[in-house]
């Protein structure tokens, strides 16, 4: 029994559905850190907060983090991929129901 697999460039794609998610903590202090947390609607909303912040408290360390929802896509009709095989997609019955 031989088997062929075959390999496939699949894309990854922003999920237009969604917003990317921004935030930034400060992280300054010796004993604890400050925790204060902002999350925000893009970069720049949390770089203006941080520059706010160290003004207002002089503190100057802090954790920046973004995430996103991303899809991962077949190339062209391949279908879904299983392991060792390639199903094609089957249409749902009528209501929609997968059973």
């Amino acid at each position: 029994m031989s088997r062929t697999f075959r390999y496939m460039t699949w894309t990854f794609e922003q999920d237009a559905s969604t917003y990317p998610e921004y935030s930034a903590t400060c992280v300054t202090g010796e004993e604890r850190d400050c925790g204060e947390t902002i999350r925000a609607g893009g970069p720049d909303w949390a770089e203006e907060w941080m520059r706010r912040h160290t003004q207002d408290t002089g503190h100057t360390r802090y954790r920046r983090t973004s995430a996103d929802y991303v899809t991962l896509d077949p190339p062209g009709d391949a279908g879904l991929v299983i392991p060792g095989e390639v199903v094609q997609p089957r249409a749902l019955p009528a209501g929609g129901d997968a059973t």
